[in-house]
């Protein structure tokens, strides 16, 4: 990963902080995050191969149309799976750099 696949992940990341969601159709997120991850056991040590490398795979596309593409291509588990590692980021963000708390 170089520092322009960094600086874009970056930018898609704080728009979907603040709630632009570029990547992914609204009804898909709905659809997928509407049952828990705890529920999955999504993160486990045999799932994080694979994640890592779909997730690089995204990121390394040069334009958001590139990005799109290459999710599009993608199967549903996989597509569910970068969906899910993505919103997660998000959401560690966004605590990160947010005081409040509720």
């Amino acid at each position: 990963m170089d520092e322009k696949d960094l600086d874009q992940i970056e930018k898609l990341l704080s728009l979907s902080v603040r709630g632009c969601h570029h990547l992914f159709d609204n009804s898909e997120i709905a659809r997928v995050l509407a049952k828990p991850t705890e529920d999955l056991d999504f993160f486990s040590i045999n799932n994080m191969e694979r994640i890592q490398s779909l997730f690089i795979a995204l990121i390394q596309k040069n334009s958001l149309a590139e990005k799109q593409q290459f999710l599009a291509s993608l199967d549903e588990e996989s597509r569910e799976i970068l969906l899910r590692t993505y919103f997660h980021i998000v959401d560690n963000s966004a605590l990160a750099t947010s005081r409040l708390r509720h």
